[in-house]
């Protein structure tokens, strides 16, 4: 486990489509010292988020999910706690999308494949705000 004062007893909730990323994002995030929690699709997260928010400290989710969208499910989770910290994830961004979601109220975005270095600095700087 990474020695790192900010992972501790953080829970992220990691929302992404595809399985085996979603696998593999969640054994990162554990040996980043964080608690993992997970979904693999918006009625999952938005059901996880109503039940645990109060544990969770930031939410990572990729922007390309079935059904509903990045914004979609932005906007969701900020009705139900406006005060969210969301990281949007994905490998398909245009400047017009990255702007749209800093107006949106995200609080980082990060690009597919994203290496553990890079995924511990985006929630370091997310989570100390």
């Amino acid at each position: 486990m990474a020695a790192n004062n900010v992972s501790d007893h953080k829970v992220i909730l990691l929302v992404d489509d595809d399985t085996q990323f979603l696998s593999l994002g969640q054994e990162l995030l554990e040996y980043l010292g964080y608690q993992a929690l997970t979904a693999s699709h918006a009625d999952a997260a938005l059901e996880i988020f109503r039940q645990q928010q109060r544990r969770i400290d930031l939410v990572i989710m990729d922007f390309n999910l079935p059904q509903v969208n990045g914004y979609q499910l932005l906007h969701q989770l900020q009705s139900i706690a406006p005060q969210v910290k969301v990281i949007i994830a994905s490998g398909f961004f245009g400047q017009e999308e990255i702007d749209r979601f800093w107006h949106a109220g995200v609080a980082g975005i990060i690009s597919k494949p994203f290496r553990a270095k890079q995924l511990q600095a985006e929630i370091s700087k997310v989570l100390e705000g």
